[in-house]
């Protein structure tokens, strides 16, 4: 997803955010003022960084074909939840499409039920 479908999704999510139940604090979350910086620019990029490969690995198999979850099971008790419920809240997956591979994919399926 590019940098800009990110922020017209966003956009989207706030004219709709009654109709469609979001609960995002607008007042944080700014829409207009995303922007992408290169590895080094900010410092707490690579803590989101190091969080997001968390996620990413335990469920991309490597070169030899495995999967690391440990991380993204010690990273769950600081993942943002709502009501238990971590998928679709802290964990966001995007494409929509990756969304059906999960129900197909016994890893994914099985990093799923670990947050939901």
């Amino acid at each position: 997803m590019s940098y800009r479908e990110l922020k017209d999704y966003l956009s989207y999510l706030e004219k709709r955010t009654g109709p469609l139940d979001v609960t995002i604090d607008w007042k944080v979350i700014k829409p207009e003022q995303i922007q992408a910086f290169s590895a080094g620019r900010r410092m707490g990029l690579q803590i989101a960084d190091a969080a997001a490969g968390s996620f990413f690995y335990a469920v991309q198999p490597s070169q030899h074909g495995f999967t690391e979850d440990r991380y993204a099971r010690m990273l769950k008790p600081v993942v943002y939840h709502h009501e238990g419920q971590y998928w679709g809240y802290g964990i966001k997956v995007w494409p929509r499409e990756v969304e059906a591979m999960s129900e197909q994919d016994d890893v994914f399926r099985n990093f799923k039920d670990m947050f939901t």
